[in-house]
């Protein structure tokens, strides 16, 4: 996903009216970018088809009936890593964090666990961060409900 898809992605998270049901997100996400729904044993999942990603899935985490958090791949991902494809996903992985950046100001990054991220508290409570892994890129948002209880927690 170009830099400024992905931003827009979370700009529309941003201004949602949380909170929202996980059934509300997804039919947002439906009638606003096109994403689809399967249902597995009875639970509907949420995802990315339009990207025509691997792995299209868009976990997302709900919590009596209230949205705390979705993430989503924001690059393919890659099965052999090498340095070439390690330094694509670097560069695509910058420009990422520039676009952010010049939405959102300057972010708070973190290496976890050699997993380099950049993380935003943007309005409204929420929380964005974008993830950097040899396999693949991705971003998370944290609905204002979702970030309340990490920062509780200890940022986790």
């Amino acid at each position: 996903m170009p830099p400024a898809e992905v931003c827009d992605v979370m700009d529309f998270w941003i201004a949602a009216p949380w909170p929202l049901s996980e059934d509300e997100t997804q039919q947002r996400a439906v009638e606003r970018f096109g994403w689809t729904t399967e249902v597995e044993n009875g639970r509907s999942y949420l995802m990315n088809t339009v990207s025509n990603f691997t792995f299209p899935d868009v976990m997302t985490i709900e919590v009596k009936n209230v949205m705390r958090s979705m993430s989503l791949d924001t690059s393919d991902t890659i099965r052999d890593i090498t340095s070439e494809s390690t330094d694509f996903l670097n560069d695509a992985f910058t420009l990422m964090v520039r676009e952010g950046q010049a939405r959102w100001g300057k972010p708070t990054l973190q290496n976890f666990k050699d997993t380099p991220s950049a993380r935003w508290n943007v309005d409204g409570g929420a929380r964005v961060t974008f993830r950097f892994n040899p396999k693949g890129l991705s971003a998370g948002f944290e609905t204002p409900q979702g970030a309340e209880i990490e920062r509780k927690l200890g940022d986790r």
